[in-house]
C-alpha cells in the first residue's frame, strides 16, 4: 500500500524519535561495559572517557568472580532466592486468582476489596519489619522470598485472565470427578501459560533487582543477594571489607570494580529478557482485554 507524504513524515520522524532515545539508553550501557574491559592505564590516560577499548582486560571481572569471594557467594544466594521466590509466588498468586475468579465464592467482592486495599495502603515500614522480627525471620535464608511473594497487582491479572476461560470446561471436569486442584491444575493452568509467562517475569525481575529487603532483614553478608553487594560497591568509596578479605591480593582500582560488578549483575536480564519478551506482551495483552 502506497504512503501518503504526511504518512511517510510521521513512520520517519517516528523511527528517528525511537532510534535517539535508543542511543540514550545505550549510551551509558555502553560506556559501562567499555569501562570494565579496559585497564586502568588507559582509563586515566583517556581521563575516564572511554567509548572505545583499545585494549581488552578481564582483571576486574577475575577479581570479582574468584571462588569464594563476596560476589560469587552473592550470586548464588540471588539465583536460589528467584528461583524459589518465582515458583512460590504463582503458587500463592495462582491459587487467589483462581478463587476469586470463581463467582460462586461467598464473599468474593469483600475479599477482593480487601485485596485492592493493600495496593492503595501498606502497613508502613517500621509495623513491617516489627512483624519480620516476631516471626523470627531476620536473617534467614527464606525471609527475601516470603516478603515478596505476592503481588496483588500481579494476581488481578491472572484473575481477570482465568475469568475468560469458559466455564463449560469447568463444568465438564466437575462432572468427570475432577477437584478443584485437579481443575485448576489440569485445565486452567495449562490454558493460562501467556499470563503465567507474564506475572513470573515480574516476579523474576522484582527478586533480581531487590536490595532493599536485603538491606532491611539481612546483616549475614553470607546471605546477602547481589543487588545488595552492587549497592554496598557502588555507593561506597573503597570495597566491603569482606570482598577484600576473600580476594586475598591487593584489589584493582575501584572504579573498574564498580563497572565489572554492574554488568555482572545487569548480563543476565539484559540476555534473558528478549526470548521471553514476547510471551510478556501476549499475556499483560489478554490479561487487559479479558479484564
Amino acid at each position: 500500500m502506497k504512503l501518503t507524504r504526511g504518512e511517510s513524515i510521521f513512520i520517519a520522524t517516528n523511527y528517528f524519535v525511537l532510534s535517539l532515545i535508543t542511543l540514550i539508553i545505550m549510551i551509558p550501557f555502553w560506556y559501562v561495559l567499555c569501562v570494565s574491559v579496559t585497564p586502568y592505564s588507559i582509563f586515566s590516560e583517556k581521563n575516564g572517557l572511554v567509548l572505545f577499548p583499545t585494549s581488552l582486560s578481564f582483571d576486574y571481572f577475575a577479581y570479582l568472580l574468584k571462588k569464594g569471594s563476596l560476589i560469587y557467594n552473592a550470586y548464588g544466594v540471588t539465583i536460589r532466592n528467584t528461583a524459589a521466590g518465582v515458583l512460590f509466588a504463582l503458587l500463592l498468586t495462582a491459587a487467589a486468582a483462581y478463587s476469586l475468579a470463581e463467582k460462586k465464592l461467598p464473599g468474593r467482592r469483600i475479599i477482593m476489596l480487601i485485596f485492592v486495599f493493600t495496593m492503595l495502603f501498606k502497613g508502613g515500614l517500621i509495623p513491617t519489619y516489627i512483624t519480620i522480627k516476631n516471626l523470627g525471620l531476620l536473617n534467614t535464608d527464606y525471609v527475601l522470598i516470603l516478603v515478596m511473594a505476592f503481588s496483588a497487582f500481579n494476581m488481578i491479572i491472572m484473575k481477570s485472565f482465568f475469568e475468560g476461560i469458559p466455564d463449560s470446561l469447568k463444568e465438564s471436569a466437575a462432572i468427570d470427578g475432577a477437584s478443584e486442584i485437579r481443575t485448576l491444575r489440569s485445565i486452567v493452568l495449562p490454558m493460562s501459560m501467556p499470563v503465567i509467562a507474564s506475572i513470573g517475569l515480574l516476579y523474576m525481575v522484582t527478586y533480581w533487582n531487590d536490595f532493599f529487603n536485603a538491606l532491611l532483614y539481612v546483616t549475614d553478608w553470607h546471605k546477602a543477594p547481589v543487588q545488595l553487594v552492587l549497592r554496598t560497591i557502588i555507593s561506597s568509596s573503597s570495597l566491603p571489607p569482606e570482598l577484600l578479605e576473600a580476594a586475598g591480593k591487593t584489589p584493582p582500582p575501584t572504579i573498574g570494580i564498580q563497572m565489572a560488578a554492574i554488568v555482572i549483575v545487569a548480563l543476565p536480564m539484559m540476555v534473558l529478557y528478549p526470548f521471553i519478551q514476547k510471551y510478556f506482551e501476549q499475556g499483560m495483552l489478554i490479561g487487559s482485554v479479558k479484564g
